[in-house]
């Protein structure tokens, strides 16, 4: 479904503007989601600013929700009970950074609302807490990675694969720099840095491979394809970390699953042959897509 900023107010407690990130507060039932959207500015020509800020296409659906996920992974904790609050109305707004306009702005509020999407279900024209979730999601919530070791050589692992195919594209960086910090290095010192060894492997902790190489694999799948050279690199990843071809394929087809889930939340709906469509860019089983379909509106009605 297309996510628009008049469908998302009745949500928004809180809208900060620092720098060129949007720091909003979503109340969903009890419960507040802290989340963060990079602001894009629109082209000056009318037609310009619809293609770059106001489209939201499906790959950039799916991506914020993958980074939201991510966030989760690593710790981020977006999310807190709420004790009291005063009704759905917005109850602070600083927009300092007059450069932005009020489309730009709105852009960078629905980015944020797209990353907690995983967390939610739409149902009778609302928004609901989510009850149920993938098996992708179980894992994640099961290990969060707490360790700043597991954090960095996850984040090298995801510049790794994305400059498997020769390149790091723009809408990739922009993925980047939502979440890279001080933590896990920014950008440019991962892409100088050398690729993740056996060693460093073995040294991530035992309880969080999993979801390192799952995040590695769903993270690269959202782009719709699933090239030659990430295949590889998957399967340089899964062997350093001491996964077995049958672990290996098993955790490959969370992800896919998961990215199934997300491209149907990101499109709204999608046919049979759609499904099919995209089953083969990611070299998925046509049945298991399918059925990760079906699975999806079971758990949301």
């Amino acid at each position: 479904m297309k996510i628009t900023y008049e469908s998302i107010r009745p949500y928004i407690l809180e809208e900060t503007l620092e720098g060129n990130k949007m720091i909003c507060k979503f109340q969903i039932e009890d419960q507040v989601f802290d989340a963060v959207g990079n602001i894009r500015m629109a082209q000056k020509k009318g037609s310009e600013r619809v293609t770059s800020q106001v489209k939201n296409t499906a790959i950039g659906r799916m991506r914020s929700m993958v980074l939201g996920v991510l966030r989760r992974a690593v710790g981020g904790g977006f999310a807190g009970t709420v004790t009291s609050m005063a009704g759905n109305e917005m109850i602070r707004q600083q927009t300092s950074g007059m450069r932005y306009n009020a489309k730009d702005k709105e852009g960078a509020a629905i980015k944020a609302f797209e990353s907690i999407m995983t967390e939610l279900a739409f149902d009778g024209g609302k928004w609901r807490l989510a009850t149920e979730y993938s098996e992708f999601e179980k894992i994640i919530r099961r290990s969060p990675l707490t360790k700043a070791y597991d954090k960095k050589i996850l984040a090298r692992m995801l510049v790794e694969m994305a400059k498997a195919d020769g390149s790091v594209a723009k809408e990739e960086k922009e993925f980047f720099e939502d979440f890279l910090n001080d933590e896990t290095g920014n950008l440019g010192s991962l892409m100088r840095a050398p690729s993740v060894s056996i060693v460093e492997c073995e040294e991530i902790s035992q309880g969080a491979k999993e979801n390192v190489f799952m995040i590695t694999a769903a993270v690269a799948l959202t782009d719709h394809e699933f090239a030659d050279e990430e295949k590889l690199k998957l399967d340089d990843f899964a062997q350093m970390l001491g996964f077995n071809d049958m672990k290996k394929e098993e955790l490959i087809r969370h992800a896919q699953d998961y990215t199934i889930e997300a491209a149907v939340k990101a499109r709204g709906k999608m046919t049979r042959d759609e499904i099919y469509d995209f089953a083969d860019r990611i070299g998925m089983d046509r049945g298991e897509a399918e059925r990760a379909k079906i699975r999806l509106e079971k758990r949301i009605g």
